[in-house]
């Protein structure tokens, strides 16, 4: 899915992810600036691997470095959506 892509297309991939990762998360219930951690319920390493496969889905590298720019889901949708510009 590289290239240039929709605000919408983003956010749902990171919740297709999310959704693989936190299968029980109420993610009907995630506001746009909740800390994706803490509604998932993912921890430190269910982000990290949130960040990886949504990254290696859409061809985005997201460096360790960013995470703590990129932890809601507006935050992420923005920050993935200037990269594939």
């Amino acid at each position: 899915m590289p290239g240039k892509m929709t605000k919408l297309a983003i956010k749902e991939e990171i919740f297709r992810v999310l959704g693989e990762i936190a299968p029980n998360a109420e993610l009907d219930e995630l506001a746009p600036n909740d800390d994706l951690r803490e509604v998932a319920d993912i921890g430190t390493s269910g982000f990290l691997n949130l960040m990886f496969r949504v990254g290696q889905d859409l061809k985005v590298e997201i460096p360790d470095s960013d995470h703590d720019t990129v932890s809601t889901l507006t935050e992420l949708v923005r920050y993935l959506s200037e990269r594939l510009r």
